[in-house]
């Protein structure tokens, strides 16, 4: 998300200017929710399709029962460890342009023979493009490929400055985005989709409601089973939507009903409430232990579509680069407040944490916002890390000691450092 909205920031700062001179070309909307339709709406035709990614519920077994209606117990028929069922979670973050490292690093891992099974598969922004595939399995891998370094931006995105500052609702137009979804989300696909789902598989995707400043979770697997020429357009509107960096492309209206009345919610990209998750509501792994025999072993995975850590840059002292830089700083750290989140949610489970993100060795420059040489470039890299079978990272970097605080580790370090402390982790 960063690399794009460098891309369209010097623009999305003008249109903070000329709001003033707003009042043509804004984008139709019907009428809006208030907060108490906003609590009750529901997308006409589906149920059990959606949570608030931030809800905490008192009851975390009947809201997930909500959730997935039908669903068989997660993990139920899957590998066993020790005599528990093992349950596996792929969280892949948002990042623009880096979404070819996720794409890259699982092909290469299908490549190694040593690709697991996972029973749920959450993605945000970019991460949301990739979800579907990995859910999916190894058989899609060659189209997760073409998706990520065989579009340039032109193909994806359309500039539309001048309406964007005349009171437009972004800098470009993204249709051509839209097009190239529903070019790989199609009825097949949903078919495939629910199949998993009903082998007890889940998919979530996450997107931002932005007049309630809210993460929204979607169940896609229970979107998918509904098999409608409705259901495929919403699974391609909330893929479109998780990807919608505010500003730079359009929000996408998803049609709700509230007491009889018809609203459009306003969705945005996932990444502006928080860039990965591994769960649809704030509930602790453990929650769900009364629903085994036998207290389950959870392993998550973070893919992180970007770099770690910070990147020194002179910045010009001009108020487009201050800002610019200022907004790329809140999101690197918004990224790794949330990848300590999930960490924290595993060491409280007891659960196997597992970090990959691109090496602080990677230098290549892209010439472009959706640039194909940078982007092959990217998955190639993913892709030697995954067929090498390189060890994850055990903890986040900012808890791992380092000889000095001016040092800057790369990837493959922190990953020998932290195997140590995941082990502690292991055993509290």
């Amino acid at each position: 998300m960063s690399r794009l909205f460098r891309q369209c920031g010097r623009y999305v700062l003008v249109l903070f200017a000329a709001v003033a001179l707003a009042g043509c070309a804004s984008m139709q909307r019907q009428a809006a929710p208030t907060l108490a339709h906003a609590e009750a709406g529901m997308v006409p035709g589906f149920t059990g399709i959606r949570s608030w990614g931030d809800f905490n519920p008192k009851e975390p077994l009947r809201e997930y029962a909500r959730l997935f209606p039908g669903l068989p117990r997660l993990g139920s028929a899957g590998e066993r460890a020790d005599g528990r069922p093992v349950i596996r979670v792929l969280a892949l973050s948002g990042g623009g342009a880096d979404g070819a490292f996720g794409a890259g690093l699982l092909s290469g891992w299908t490549e190694s023979g040593r690709r697991p099974s996972f029973h749920v598969v959450t993605g945000i922004s970019a991460g949301a493009l990739i979800a579907p595939f990995a859910y999916l399995g190894p058989t899609y891998d060659q189209k997760m490929r073409e998706v990520w370094t065989e579009y340039e931006t032109n193909e994806l995105i359309t500039a539309q400055l001048l309406p964007g500052l005349l009171g437009g609702a972004s800098l470009a137009d993204t249709k051509p985005l839209a097009d190239v979804i529903a070019k790989y989300v199609d009825r097949a696909l949903l078919r495939r989709v629910a199949g998993e789902y009903n082998k007890g598989r889940i998919l979530l995707i996450g997107t931002t409601n932005l007049d309630a400043q809210r993460p929204v979770v979607w169940n896609m697997g229970e979107i998918a089973r509904k098999g409608t020429p409705e259901a495929v357009d919403l699974f391609r509107a909330i893929l479109l939507a998780s990807a919608a960096i505010p500003g730079a492309f359009p929000p996408v209206n998803i049609k709700v009903e509230a007491d009889g009345e018809a609203f459009d919610e306003m969705h945005v990209d996932g990444g502006t409430t928080r860039e990965v998750f591994v769960s649809p509501v704030n509930a602790p792994a453990r929650s769900f232990d009364p629903l085994y025999p036998v207290r389950p072993h959870w392993e998550f995975y973070v893919v992180k579509n970007g770099k770690l850590g910070s990147n020194y840059k002179q910045v010009k002292p001009t108020t487009i680069s201050i800002s610019i830089r200022a907004i790329e700083t809140l999101l690197k750290r918004q990224n790794a407040g949330d990848i300590y989140r999930v960490y924290r949610a595993a060491r409280d489970a007891g659960a196997d944490f597992n970090l990959m993100a691109v090496p602080e060795t990677f230098s290549v420059t892209p010439k472009q916002a959706l640039d194909p040489a940078y982007q092959e470039a990217l998955f190639q890299t993913g892709f030697q890390i995954g067929r090498s079978g390189k060890p994850w990272m055990k903890t986040p970097p900012e808890l791992v000691a380092t000889a000095s605080p001016r040092s800057a580790p790369a990837a493959a370090t922190l990953a020998g450092n932290a195997a140590p402390s995941a082990k502690r982790a292991a055993a509290d």
